[in-house]
């Protein structure tokens, strides 16, 4: 597995692409405006078929780069978790542009839920609700790793992508539409610290972690 994580957008939110060597099958994770611009180029020059373009939540920095990404590669599919796809396609709901100064508005094509499967090659990412931050929110969970990302010498028994569910040492808002503090820490404790502590964690904002660094050091949900 290969993850490259690119920081852009309004906020600074974290775009990750993931592809399968193998089969040289993709997966974008979150692409925000601008800076899809040299996500795309990525696909490119690797020379990678991009299959699904998976949202974490519905949140504007997360989804601003999804239309130029499905123009640009018609064949993608999609994802969001079941609980917030009317937040992408619902403009009565839709209040990403009070939040970020613009909407964006999206059809789903692939609706997920807890323990649903998307695969790249021989990569199989599962997906686990994490409802809290927004209705709906998932995180994916890969049994697989890049070590050229983490850095040698260093070993996990996962990647788990966590949009803005659980960040270091942080957690996310609940104060938009959908959010929930208490549902937000069951999602954490009963969902992400049961996963196993080496497991590397890739958030939506800010740097990597782990899960067991966070069950120890977070100060919001220990």
């Amino acid at each position: 597995m290969k993850v490259e994580m690119f920081e852009i957008g309004l906020i600074g939110t974290n775009c990750y692409l993931v592809w399968d060597e193998e089969s040289r099958e993709a997966m974008i994770f979150d692409p925000d405006e601008p800076g899809g611009e040299v996500v795309k180029k990525r696909l490119t020059d690797e020379g990678l078929r991009l299959k699904y373009v998976a949202l974490t939540h519905w949140h504007e920095d997360h989804i601003g780069g999804v239309p130029g990404l499905l123009a640009e590669f018609p064949g993608a599919a999609l994802v969001i978790g079941e609980g917030d796809a009317a937040y992408v396609s619902n403009t009565e709901v839709n209040d990403s542009e009070g939040l970020f100064g613009r909407r964006t508005m999206l059809e789903p094509g692939v609706l997920v839920r807890e323990g649903d499967k998307l695969t790249l090659g021989a990569l199989e990412f599962r997906v686990i609700e994490t409802p809290g931050h927004t209705a709906g929110g998932v995180s994916y969970y890969v049994n697989q790793f890049d070590g050229e990302l983490t850095g040698k010498g260093q070993e996990f028994s996962g990647t788990v992508f966590s949009g803005d569910t659980l960040f270091r040492q942080s957690i996310g808002r609940t104060d938009f539409r959908g959010g929930d503090l208490e549902t937000l820490d069951s999602s954490i404790r009963e969902k992400l610290y049961t996963l196993p502590g080496d497991t590397l964690v890739l958030p939506g904002h800010m740097g990597a972690t782990t899960i067991g660094n966070e069950r120890e050091y977070n100060p919001f949900v220990r």
